[in-house]
């Protein structure tokens, strides 16, 4: 299939390619770090798809770029580089193709083997970020800390306990109550997503209240761990830390990528998670 763009351009997508990614990894194996990074990278790109199909948004694959078109949670995406092979002048062309289908609006874009130079075609980094992968093993027992349950979001008011912990701890209002009474549910995460079977909101619960939360996302080859949280008058309480050792037992016979911040970093290193490579983050506008 192929998308006319502004004058004689086209892009060509593989409309297929928003089911389940496959590709040639395998678990039980070391793999080139390569091979990791595309597994990684289509982990990602399939969490996108997964759940911005629900907001009516569609998404594409080519050899080298997943990317969407514009709307709604600003939270996602537009592109992201999955392949390192592809030449830079094959992968310029296709992401000046999606830009002009963005037009005016800037979006984001992880190139996930952190080694483009998108400044030649617009773009601005503007970050670059080391990635961690923990390869396959037994789960880690759990340990929960007193009073703190864990639980798979099974039904919609689940997901929107999820989604309001989860707004709560990245955005840190100062009024929650006041803040959030006028905030539509599922408008990062959708209830849909609870048809996926590789997606699972996790909640750690408080007496009844959820305090913290991450999102697992499995495809073949690859777990992801995206929008970990807390609400910060619960940190350094141990809940993140039982929050990835419960999902290390979800499928402990996947490896399993994480995107850490520095301070959060000994969640991960206790678990066995090593650094495995770079990320640069860019935004498709000048500033």
């Amino acid at each position: 299939m192929q998308i006319k763009l502004m004058g004689n351009a086209t892009l060509s997508i593989h409309t297929t390619s928003t089911n389940k990614t496959k590709y040639d990894t395998t678990a039980n194996s070391t793999p080139a770090t390569d091979a990791m990074s595309k597994a990684m990278a289509l982990n990602l790109a399939d969490w996108h798809t997964s759940s911005i199909k629900h907001f009516g948004v569609q998404s594409y694959y080519t050899d080298s770029l997943w990317w969407r078109r514009p709307g709604h949670a600003p939270i996602y995406l537009g592109a992201l580089i999955h392949d390192a092979e592809t030449p830079d002048e094959e992968l310029f062309a296709e992401l000046e193709a999606v830009k002009d289908v963005w037009g005016v609006q800037n979006f984001g874009l992880y190139d996930c083997f952190g080694t483009r130079d998108l400044t030649k075609i617009g773009f601005t980094r503007a970050v670059k970020n080391p990635w961690y992968l923990r390869s396959p093993a037994p789960a880690p027992a759990l340990n929960l800390p007193e009073g703190l349950s864990i639980e798979i979001a099974r039904t919609a008011e689940q997901i929107a306990d999820f989604e309001r912990a989860s707004w709560e701890g990245f955005e840190e209002p100062d009024n929650p109550e006041e803040a959030f009474r006028d905030r539509q549910p599922f408008i990062w995460h959708p209830a849909g997503t609870l048809e996926d079977e590789g997606m699972y909101y996790l909640n750690a619960r408080l007496d009844g209240k959820v305090v913290a939360g991450v999102i697992i996302h499995t495809t073949q080859d690859m777990m992801g761990v995206y929008g970990i949280s807390t609400l910060m008058r619960y940190r350094r309480r141990g809940y993140a830390s039982a929050l990835m050792r419960f999902a290390a037992g979800l499928r402990p016979d996947l490896p399993m990528n994480v995107f850490p911040d520095p301070v959060s970093l000994p969640i991960y290193s206790v678990l066995g998670f090593e650094r495995a490579g770079e990320i640069a983050i860019w935004n498709s506008k000048a500033d």
